[in-house]
């Protein structure tokens, strides 16, 4: 069997990778479908496509090594510079052939032939052999003539790769207007191929915020997320601690490594293209127009073809590079002194054009570099954008550059949110400690203020120092007050709301929600004071706080609605240094979360942490702890200590929420769950707890009761849980004291069912309503009217704690359907009965993609819906569910539908 290396997959020469890295293969399900179409007998042929560094050449080899044991298997290799021999890519096999032969195509089938026999074994059975051609674009038309010869005479199959911006050979293009020729595209890897890649490529466990980082910086083309990995690991930027990989944001160089890679993707630009291509590095996102007004339109077309720029949907008119490292790397490789003449004759082209924040950053940039003297308002403002765009190292630098005193505390604040970013909360603190007391005008007072307070509350910092903060601010406005009185009415308006903000801050931590709500009314009323970006920053911030108070109240409808609010209203960016979508979207999360709305929370994640990218780097503990905390509620266990684990150390590097003490709770009461006592006794012995959202925290306390009642057995777990509840209820937090009784009544005390029966009824969700479900087969059993249980247990009854040894139940194995899935959307909602069905498809025996086509059956999409999601062929997504119906023993999709069937498959 010939099977040579692809030039595409090759590592340039002279390259040393990392010694810690490995090159794992992620691309089971691509696999798959390429198996699953050759036993088709309709399909002859399967043509894949593909960009440079996407991995179709392992493909190949591992489909080799699959193939072979079913069937004989021939793989070559089209090569350039053979393009034009004759037969040039059956070289190999041609060594034994006379070269005034090799003029007769019959001598030429002949050794193709005979080289398939000569791989062949009786154990092959009646199978086809199989040819498979590597870069299939590069291979000669003698070449491509025989093997379409071969498929249509039905002696052989073909895969075939080519790359996606190279036309097939003549007459190779016949097998698909015979019908005989399936194409599949290799995408770049998602998001969880890339984390799986990172951890195969180091060969232990990666922190999910890391592998983000690298799969968001690549565009998920795996040879480039290996050379950024490699990087990482030469500048130590990627470290190991306690066995579990974590990246930190710091300067980063671009090595010889991903520069040999970008030469290779521009050789052979002309002139015009390459003066483009430098014009869009420079400037990216920039004017279509503009470029074409220099370089000529057939330039831009050229670098399009070539997919080397993109103009986004989202940006029409505009051009990019296609993937974030080309610009890195082609941006250090124009000259300084080209790079000038570009800047000083084209900036005023660019000025006049509408210029969002990515431009505005990447144009003050270019600047610096080229050595121009910049407006100190001009490198803030790019600074501060800087720090939106997860960018912290070059905020430093540019602020570096301003030199006047007139914005010295606002330039500290950015400075202080770029140091937070990067994990350094204590330089942070210390860059607005005296902020408040500096302040001579009313913007320097309000610009850090909110910053100033999440600095100290990650530092885990007491509720009590945020009051003080509130005290200061409002001492520093009387001061201002004093010192400008025609402005007085003016400080305190904008001052008081400020303050407001603070104290909601201050009463999430202590979990006062009855001094919250009047409060966020007051904030939300606002005052003809304010400006119109202060008021909308203001609401965004009452409204997200307002989700979690009603989220509390157990009002799920509510918060979710609140916080979609939040998130709708169109802010500056300009305005303040505080992390605004950031933390709406934590909130939303939490919420999701905590009312059991698990796919809203999953969406959540995935178009938050998707669209932001390096932000992952900074909040990105929290996507570990909501993962976790998902599997936890669908029963997922070991699931949940395999993205737990990680989680923790991620955290203990950057935890700007406080989510630590939470992350370790949940993984203390799943190992104990478990029955890993020593992993269980470790974590509980190393939580601390530290003020938060006090959501958060009432969850945590009860997870790690729970804990301790798993490990000791000795019911002090469960009386605290008791504790807790009867807090919450003191607290009008009926959904804090659902969870807490849930979590009692799973660990034996089960004559709580009816006190959690009557709490259910005050809380909205499907989460709320499994437990309901759960507690009226358990009256049933014990022969008591549902009705007379309500009655018996009311709101001061004291609870009974008794049958502590009896079995256990858990609430934590259900994944309740999203409102968010119901209504609005044209697809048909699926009953909360049979929501729980998603988190058990993971464990049947199917592959990666059978799991995914069925998840999307279980939503109710059609097979061709699928088949357009998936970017497949409606018969390929046919063949898949088949192949799922004899693995389930299940007639059709209706059963697959029906929630009867899951059972009897799970064990």
């Amino acid at each position: 069997m010939v099977t040579p290396m692809s030039h595409h997959d090759q590592e340039p020469r002279g390259v040393s990778l990392a010694m810690h890295v490995h090159s794992p293969f992620v691309r089971h399900a691509e696999l798959a479908d390429i198996e699953f179409a050759l036993d088709n007998e309709d399909c002859q042929a399967v043509i894949l496509r593909y960009d440079t560094g996407l991995g179709a050449s392992s493909i190949l080899r591992h489909l080799a090594e699959e193939m072979s044991k079913v069937r004989a298997v021939l793989a070559i290799h089209g090569i350039p510079s053979l393009s034009s021999v004759p037969y040039g890519a059956f070289a190999p096999l041609l060594a034994g052939v006379n070269s005034d032969d090799l003029s007769i195509r019959t001598n030429v089938f002949r050794a193709v032939l005979d080289a398939l026999a000569a791989g062949g074994d009786v154990s092959h059975g009646t199978e086809l052999p199989l040819v498979i051609v590597d870069d299939a674009h590069a291979v000669d038309p003698s070449t491509a003539e025989l093997l379409l010869t071969l498929v249509l005479s039905g002696t052989i199959k073909l895969v075939a790769s080519h790359l996606r911006n190279h036309k097939l050979p003549q007459p190779l293009p016949k097998l698909w207007s015979g019908g005989s020729a399936e194409t599949i595209d290799v995408h770049p890897l998602t998001r969880d191929q890339g984390h799986e890649f990172c951890r195969a490529m180091l060969a232990a466990p990666v922190a999910l915020p890391t592998s983000w980082y690298f799969w968001s910086r690549s565009g998920g083309n795996p040879m480039l997320l290996k050379m950024l990995v490699s990087e990482a690991l030469d500048d130590e930027l990627l470290t190991k601690n306690r066995g579990i990989w974590l990246y930190r944001l710091g300067h980063h160089r671009v090595g010889r490594n991903l520069r040999d890679v970008v030469r290779q993707q521009i050789r052979g630009l002309s002139a015009a293209a390459e003066s483009a291509l430098d014009l869009v590095a420079l400037a990216e996102p920039v004017s279509r127009e503009i470029v074409e007004q220099v370089s000529g339109t057939e330039a831009v077309a050229e670098l399009l073809a070539r997919q080397l720029v993109q103009s986004p949907l989202q940006q029409e008119g505009m051009l990019r590079l296609a993937n974030p490292i080309y610009g890195e790397v082609i941006r250090q490789m124009v000259p300084p002194a080209r790079s000038r003449i570009l800047h000083d004759s084209l900036m005023a082209k660019l000025d006049a054009q509408p210029m969002g924040m990515e431009a505005l950053l990447r144009r003050v940039s270019w600047a610096v570099d080229s050595g121009l003297e910049v407006s100190a308002d001009r490198l803030f403002r790019a600074a501060l954008i800087a720090c939106k765009l997860s960018q912290p190292t070059l905020a430093l630098e540019l602020l570096d550059h301003i030199t006047v005193a007139d914005q010295a505390l606002e330039v500290q604040a950015v400075q202080a949110r770029a140091f937070y970013m990067m994990g350094d909360y204590e330089q942070a603190a210390k860059l607005l400690d005296d902020a408040f007391d500096a302040a001579n005008t009313l913007n320097e007072l309000l610009f850090g203020a909110l910053l100033r307070a999440v600095t100290r509350l990650a530092l885990g910092m007491p509720a009590a120092t945020m009051e003080d903060d509130i005290n200061t601010l409002l001492a520093a406005g009387e001061r201002l007050m004093a010192e400008m009185p025609e402005q007085a009415e003016v400080i305190r308006d904008r001052v008081g709301h400020k303050a407001a903000l603070l104290e909601l801050m201050m009463l999430s931590q202590k979990g006062d929600y009855g001094r919250m709500g009047p409060l966020i009314e007051s904030v939300l009323a606002g005052s003809p004071q304010l400006s119109a970006d202060e008021r909308r920053l203001n609401e965004s911030i009452a409204l997200a706080m307002d989700a979690e108070r009603l989220c509390a109240l157990g009002l799920s409808a509510q918060s979710q609605k609140r916080s979609a609010e939040a998130f709708a209203i169109e802010h500056s960016d300009l305005y303040d240094v505080f992390f605004i979508p950031e933390m709406i979207v934590f909130r939303q999360v939490t919420t999701a979360l905590c009312a059991g709305d698990l796919p809203f929370a999953a969406k959540l994640l995935d178009q938050f942490f998707v669209d932001t990218g390096p932000i992952i780097i900074t909040f990105g503990g929290g996507a570990n702890v909501a993962r976790g905390m998902g599997l936890i509620r669908q029963g997922l266990l070991p699931e949940a200590v395999d993205a737990l684990l990680p989680a923790i150390e991620s955290l203990r590097d950057s935890d700007p929420q406080q989510l630590l003490g939470f992350c370790t709770s949940m993984l203390a009461y799943t190992a104990a769950k478990l029955g890993q006592e020593e992993l269980a006794a470790r974590l509980i012995a190393e939580h601390q707890e530290k003020p938060g959202m006090f959501l958060v925290t009432a969850h945590e306390r009860a997870f790690m009761a729970a804990a301790c009642e798993y490990l000791t057995h000795d019911g002090a777990g469960l009386a605290e849980l008791l504790i807790l509840a009867d807090n919450a209820r003191d607290q009008q937090a009926p959904l804090l004291e659902l969870n807490a009784l849930a979590l009692a009544v799973e660990l034996g005390g089960d004559s709580q069912i009816e006190r959690l029966l009557l709490i259910c009824q005050t809380v909205e969700g499907a989460w709320a309503e499994s437990i309901t479900d759960f507690c009226h087969k358990q009256l049933s059993l014990r022969d008591i009217p549902v009705d007379a249980a309500v009655d018996q247990q009311g709101p001061d009854s004291t609870p009974r704690l008794e049958n502590a040894s009896s079995q256990q139940v858990s609430f934590f194995g259900t994944s309740p359907v999203s409102p968010h899935q119901q209504g609005a959307t044209a697809k048909p909602a699926v009953p909360p009965s049979r929501a729980r069905q998603y988190g058990q498809i993971k464990r049947l025996p199917l592959t990666r993609r059978e799991r995914e086509i069925t998840e999307l059956v279980v939503e109710g999409y059609s097979d061709r819906e699928i088949a357009e999601r998936l970017q497949l062929s409606v018969r390929t997504v046919e063949g898949h569910l088949y192949r799922c119906y004899a693995k389930l023993s299940i007639s059709g999709r209706h059963q697959i539908i029906a929630q009867e069937w899951i059972l009897d498959h799970l064990h």
